[in-house]
């Protein structure tokens, strides 16, 4: 590094995708800093430009190679990495349109000063698939109360249209030790109250060493003292379904948000075994149904696929029939888009036209289903936490205990924790201070 010139040492990161890419910025924010580099905001600044890719959907697929090119276009003299899920699962694409690009995999975080240094000193690096642990390592969080750790890379599943296994390979699950160490370091170092447990499929962490998340989550209630937050990210019912009431009895811990993202995928059992998912709409109804159980209030999120390959109008009927009588409170609805790689991509898709359909017909019963829900919160009063700031329309937001974005416009600061009356709930639930 000693021949670096300052000018060498600006970098820009671009993000694109889950949570746990966001974290993997957070990683190479903290490693280029603590080696001197500066992360600057505006990409015109920057000496090296790190496009943070996911390659979950073919529409952000299609917007991150728009975004390539035109960086590219525009910044031809700017040394440029491409690196997460695209770079790992597809660097032959990537390659193809910036051949000048070097490429860090989404296993490779760790490497990215080498990767950096490289690629100034005029190298094209391809540093991939390399498993290093992303534990304990620098971060710098975006947000100023809330901490993303992951707890493993990879997952168990083979699903017949998913590009990010290809990405990120098989399970490997980080120690409960380091976890519980990582969130501990955060709690103290950045004043962190509010922390998201992340990865590919949160309901396979321990299964390579016989363990699972409930106990992982009992582990970290015992060991990480005082006053703060926590959020389970998203869990296959496939695996779930093996422990999930020893997952509901940790629950009752005050600091858990009672949240459960559960993705089912579709309402058909066909087409949930023609995409590999290794469970069925019952066991999603049964594992939510628990959950309810015992904590009424819960938030459910689930993902829904709309115009697999396989897909009958009978299919889909059932995927609606599904969410109608679950009600879960948000629905992350996805056109099927073949992925590069995949055996679903192997099969003849249905046409743009009913892929459409079904699409706008799915998100008009959510869309009613998340208003009737959101509309018995009006009138809770209660104790929520600030975590999140809107600039553009001047308002905080507030989650209570189960995980409800609340809206005040009053003037707050990150990590307050204060009484609310709901006085409006619709799209939005809005607050005021009581």
């Amino acid at each position: 590094m000693g021949g670096l010139k300052k000018a060498d040492k600006l970098v820009y990161i671009e993000t694109y995708g889950c949570s746990t890419n966001q974290n993997d910025s957070e990683i190479m924010t903290g490693l280029l800093k603590e080696a001197g580099y500066k992360i600057v905001n505006d990409v015109k600044e920057a000496d090296s430009i790190i496009i943070n890719t996911c390659n979950v959907k073919s529409i952000t697929e299609q917007r991150e190679i728009y975004r390539i090119k035109e960086i590219k276009k525009a910044y031809p003299n700017k040394k440029l990495i491409i690196a997460g899920c695209m770079a790992e699962g597809q660097p032959k694409k990537i390659n193809e349109i910036v051949p000048n690009a070097s490429l860090l995999g989404t296993r490779s975080v760790s490497k990215v000063v080498n990767v950096i240094e490289s690629t100034n000193s005029g190298f094209v690096v391809k540093e991939l698939s390399q498993q290093k642990d992303k534990i304990l390592l620098p971060i710098i969080s975006q947000n100023p109360v809330i901490s993303i750790t992951q707890i493993n890379d990879g997952c168990l599943s083979s699903c017949s249209f998913c590009g990010t296994k290809l990405a990120r390979g098989n399970l490997h699950s980080y120690s409960a030790d380091a976890i519980i160490k990582q969130m501990q370091n955060m709690k103290r170092a950045s004043g962190c109250k509010e922390f998201w447990i992340t990865s590919q499929d949160c309901a396979v962490w321990g299964f390579d060493n016989g363990s699972n998340i409930a106990k992982l989550l009992k582990c970290i209630c015992e060991e990480v003292n005082g006053e703060w937050r926590l959020r389970v990210g998203m869990a296959n019912p496939a695996y779930m379904k093996k422990y999930y009431n020893e997952l509901i009895e940790v629950y009752s811990d005050q600091r858990i948000f009672k949240f459960l993202h559960l993705p089912v995928q579709s309402g058909s059992d066909k087409v949930l075994n023609d995409m590999r998912r290794g469970h069925t709409a019952k066991d999603f109804k049964e594992i939510v149904n628990a959950f309810r159980k015992r904590y009424p209030e819960i938030q459910i999120w689930t993902d829904i696929i709309v115009g697999y390959p396989t897909e009958t109008e009978e299919d889909f009927k059932d995927s609606m029939k599904l969410i109608s009588e679950v009600k879960p409170d948000f629905v992350n609805i996805s056109r099927f888009g073949a992925r590069p790689g995949t055996k679903a991509a192997k099969l003849k898709p249905l046409t743009s036209e009913v892929v459409k359909d079904r699409s706008r017909r799915m998100t008009s019963i959510c869309k009613d289903i998340f208003i009737e829900q959101n509309k018995k919160w009006l009138g809770w009063q209660g104790s929520i936490f600030i975590d999140e700031r809107n600039e553009e329309k001047q308002s905080w937001i507030g989650r209570n205990f189960s995980y409800r974005p609340i809206i005040l416009k009053d003037n707050l600061e990150f990590g307050q924790i204060l009484d609310v009356k709901i006085i409006s709930a619709d799209r939005n639930l809005i607050g005021i201070k009581v």
